[in-house]
């Protein structure tokens, strides 16, 4: 019962994809369809017109195989083997800048919510 519900709710977060997909293409948006889609799905989460119970386990499963999904395009970096030993380094900086960023700024608005929520719960 447990894996049919994973393959509903997986089934359900891939509507989301096509759906987010489908307005990119009908827009002539620049920005991909399946951050349209995950937009869509954390507005109807955050407004709570969707349960996020509906979600979870499916969701739970995705990131857990979630390396094995970023293989293919790991293993296709090899093809710009000379590409990266040219502009490799300034890559590996611009990475190191935006990971440290995306950190910091992770890090205050789980805080920043951490207390808004005790704030609520008082």
């Amino acid at each position: 019962m447990k894996a049919v519900a994973i393959i509903l709710q997986v089934g359900l977060l891939s509507i989301f994809y096509i759906l987010g997909s489908w307005i990119q293409r009908a827009l002539h948006l620049a920005i991909p369809g399946s951050l349209i889609g995950m937009f869509l799905l954390l507005v109807l989460l955050s407004v709570k017109i969707l349960p996020l119970r509906w979600f979870e386990l499916g969701g739970e499963k995705l990131v857990a195989i979630m390396p094995f999904l970023l293989l293919p395009s790991t293993v296709g970096l090899m093809q710009y083997g000379p590409f990266l030993i040219q502009k490799g380094g300034s890559l590996f900086v611009t990475a190191m800048i935006s990971t440290l960023l995306i950190i910091i700024v992770a890090g205050h608005t789980g805080q920043y919510l951490a207390k808004r929520r005790e704030k609520d719960v008082s």
